[in-house]
């Protein structure tokens, strides 16, 4: 596989991190809420968890662009949302 342009180049590099941290960020914000809500654990590391979802999303990409079913797509999405610790009633 050939290197990306973020390997070959510091400042795409630098946006690329930017973007991804930002994203990162609201995923972590979304999920904190989701937590407040009572949606999910309350001891969920919500940190981790966007660190995770912001992979599956990024993986999701990579596995559409190379055609990927587009059903598959969406089991791996579910798989993620579905493995997220939910709060027990």
């Amino acid at each position: 596989m050939p290197p990306s342009l973020a390997e070959r180049d510091d400042v795409v590099s630098a946006r690329s991190r930017t973007a991804f941290e930002g994203l990162r960020a609201a995923l972590a914000r979304d999920l904190a809420a989701a937590r407040r809500s009572g949606d999910l654990d309350a001891d969920a590391d919500v940190e981790r968890l966007a660190g995770l979802l912001l992979a599956v999303h990024r993986g999701i990409e990579a596995l559409g662009e190379a055609g990927t079913d587009e059903a598959v797509l969406l089991g791996i999405a579910q798989a993620a949302v579905d493995g997220l610790p939910r709060r027990t009633r």
